[in-house]
């Protein structure tokens, strides 16, 4: 679900809401065809259209919010509901709970694989869903395999491992550069114009970073690009985000 920096489609994208997540309104426009919403877990807000929306009491809201749930880790899933086939990117959320408008076991045939939220995504685990983004195309605001914007990119891909990644603090702990483990978080922070620029370190000097898409390379590679590309105050930053 699109949502955008303005009331109008025609605005900036600011990010996307996948299936399944929650989020609170804090504004409508004089028409009611504009709702202004805040995004729980990436703490994001913006406008999305009278036509997105889907009310739920205050009582279950909480409830969505507190409760584990199942989040799909296979590029493309499917559930089918009432003979319909409803199809899932990557960081969709079911929500297995009495709660929900349709019981999980009994209604939903699914295709595709997912993971419980609550149980933290060891290394291995989450460079398997960090590869899953290979060849997306950078789209700004995005949050899908078919566009992704980088900063979100990255911290939906640690979300779906049950790691959490606002949108004004960075996740896990600063750690020496050398120390770095597969699944470790690599930033190159521009100093000159305050934007980062992320990667995911795989191993055997290898990272997952962004150029015009998510790609695979040496992290020399990664550097020597960055280096080019932008002014010569940098610093780079190692974080451990896996417990």
């Amino acid at each position: 679900m699109p949502v955008y920096r303005k009331p109008t489609v025609d605005s900036a994208l600011q990010t996307q809401l996948l299936f399944g997540e929650c989020y609170q309104v804090l504004a409508v426009n004089s028409g009611r065809t504009w709702y202004r919403i805040f995004h729980e877990d990436s703490r994001m807000g913006g406008w999305i259209s009278a036509k997105s929306l889907k009310e739920i009491s205050g009582g279950d809201y909480q409830n969505f919010l507190n409760q584990d749930y199942q989040i799909v880790t296979s590029p493309i899933a499917a559930i089918e509901y009432l003979g319909t086939n409803l199809y899932l990117l990557p960081g969709s959320r079911l929500h297995f709970s009495d709660l929900e408008l349709f019981n999980w076991q009994d209604h939903i045939g699914f295709t595709g694989t997912t993971r419980s939220h609550a149980l933290k995504a060891d290394r291995e685990q989450l460079i398997d869903i960090a590869l899953k983004y290979v060849n997306a195309p950078w789209q700004a605001g995005g949050r899908s395999i078919f566009g992704l914007d980088e900063m979100l990119g990255f911290a939906l891909i640690y979300s779906i491992g049950g790691y959490n990644w606002y949108s004004d603090h960075l996740p896990g702990r600063i750690i020496p550069f050398n120390h770095a483990m597969p699944g470790d978080l690599f930033i190159f922070h521009d100093e000159k114009t305050a934007k980062d620029s992320f990667a995911i370190y795989l191993g055997m000097e290898e990272v997952l970073w962004m150029d015009n898409r998510i790609k695979v390379s040496d992290l020399d590679e990664w550097q020597a690009f960055l280096k080019n590309n932008q002014s010569h105050q940098v610093v780079l930053e190692a974080r451990t985000v896996v417990v």
